[in-house]
């Protein structure tokens, strides 16, 4: 057994080297106690149990050292970044640290975009684990506006060194402009054009179109700008569709107005009835279709409507044919009206040989036996109204002279007391002109109005191209 050796020292004095004397007795009794209970325990583990264990304190791990071959990489990969950093002026202020695969980047840039690119460059480098993005956006105003003002200079300088390709571009531009009017007006080759003024000024301006765009497309590649005109197109196309659905009824009256100058139910000056709507036809507009009734009023109907509601047109058959109901006595020979009637039709100017006015026996009434006259009538030379006019008046004095009777309906009335009449009533007076005919020439009274609305309006006309 070894035993420690205590060094002696010399005896402590005063009151406090007396209660120290006492402590260290005191503790020497305790000792002599415990090494009597634990027998051949050795006076060293004694000791060492008496004194106080000291609380482990926390201490940081040991940081493993960079080995050399990861020092040269990182040093490799800190030079190549900040190599580049340095010649990018949007990045030449910005600092690279390269430890153990990590990269540190600390600096300032002018905008967002710059240190973006940034911490992709230093990702896409071998041997980066992470990378720590200290890059902050400069508060420098000039700073800020330095790119700015590079790309505006970058810019001017770009576009004065593409002035000769501009100029050539644009005169491509000028010379498909001049060759497209002259083939428009042209019209194209004789089995595209139409005599649909309308159709032939689309076909023209497809034509126009066209040429207008080759030349475009010539000078955009040129300026090596083709790119361009998908993202037009695009924008168009896009716009086309809001537009389409925010303004339904106007497209739809638009497209309804080409269809309907594409078509053509109608021309100037037609007599139509639309939708109960009875005139003359102005004009077409792109919107609405204009008509001028009998009485000389506006009415403007949407295209829509026109083109989709049933429509008659009294122009577009010239010939047209009138017809008036006329009732005989029961008594008289219906054969000798009829033949009187139709005499009288064949007689009258204005009313056609073929197809051969008749006279029809419709009804037998009460009183009245109906018959029908029918005539037809050349718009382009008389007015339908005027001979229909004269020919229930000329018929009328043709059968009353004849002793053909036109009665009325007649109602028998039994009074207690009849008194006879006295006086019979006068024959009804006689127009001096007898059967002469009146004047049955065309009424251009609408058409004069018309032909001045015309003159005075600026309004676009499809059914004339303008």
């Amino acid at each position: 057994m070894t035993r420690r050796s205590i060094r002696s020292c010399p005896p402590p004095s005063g009151p406090r080297s007396a209660r120290a004397l006492a402590s260290m007795a005191l503790i020497g009794l305790v000792l002599m106690a415990e090494a009597t209970s634990l027998g051949a325990q050795e006076p060293d583990s004694i000791v060492a149990d008496s004194v106080e264990t000291p609380v482990p304190v926390d201490t940081p791990p040991a940081v493993e050292a960079v080995s050399e071959e990861r020092s040269t990489t990182d040093e490799a990969v800190r030079n190549r970044l900040q190599a580049i950093f340095d010649r990018v002026p949007a990045l030449a202020a910005i600092e690279v640290e390269v430890e153990a695969g990590i990269v540190r980047l600390r600096g300032t840039v002018a905008d967002g975009e710059a240190g973006a690119r940034a911490v992709a460059l230093a990702e896409a480098q071998d041997g980066v684990l992470l990378v720590d993005d200290d890059i902050r956006l400069s508060s420098s105003l000039s700073e800020r506006l330095e790119p700015t003002w590079e790309r505006l200079r970058d810019l001017g300088y770009g576009t004065v060194a593409l002035l000769p390709l501009l100029g050539v571009a644009l005169a491509i531009i000028f010379l498909a402009l001049l060759a497209g009017t002259a083939l428009g007006r042209w019209g194209g080759p004789a089995f595209l054009r139409s005599r649909n003024p309308f159709l032939q000024n689309i076909i023209g301006r497809a034509i126009q179109t066209a040429v207008v765009l080759a030349g475009i497309l010539v000078a955009l590649d040129l300026l090596e700008a083709t790119a361009l005109v998908g993202a037009v197109a695009g924008t168009a196309g896009l716009a086309g569709l809001a537009v389409g659905f925010a303004f339904k009824d106007i497209v739809e009256n638009y497209l309804a107005g080409v269809l309907l100058a594409v078509r053509r139910p109608f021309d100037q000056n037609d007599h139509v009835v639309v939708e109960g709507f009875e005139g003359k036809v102005v004009r077409l507009t792109p919107r609405e279709t204009i008509l001028m009734t009998l009485d000389g009023n506006h009415v403007r109907l949407p295209n829509a409507t026109v083109f989709r509601s049933p429509m008659t047109n009294y122009t577009r058959n010239p010939r047209r044919r009138f017809q008036f109901d006329a009732g005989i006595g029961p008594v008289d020979d219906l054969a000798v009206a009829r033949e009187l009637g139709i005499t009288v039709l064949n007689e009258m100017e204005g009313v056609l040989d073929d197809p051969a006015p008749e006279a029809l026996v419709m009804e037998l009434g009460d009183s009245t036996v109906t018959v029908r006259f029918m005539g037809w009538v050349d718009q382009r030379s008389a007015a339908f109204g005027r001979v229909r006019s004269e020919a229930i008046r000329l018929i009328k004095l043709r059968l009353e002279g004849a002793g053909v009777t036109l009665p009325s309906p007649e109602f028998v009335v039994r009074m207690a007391r009849e008194e006879a009449a006295t006086d019979a009533p006068p024959p009804p007076p006689q127009s001096p002109a007898g059967e002469a005919q009146a004047d049955v020439s065309v009424d251009d009274a609408v058409d004069r109005q018309i032909a001045e609305d015309r003159r005075e309006s600026a309004e676009d006309d499809l059914l004339t191209g303008e």
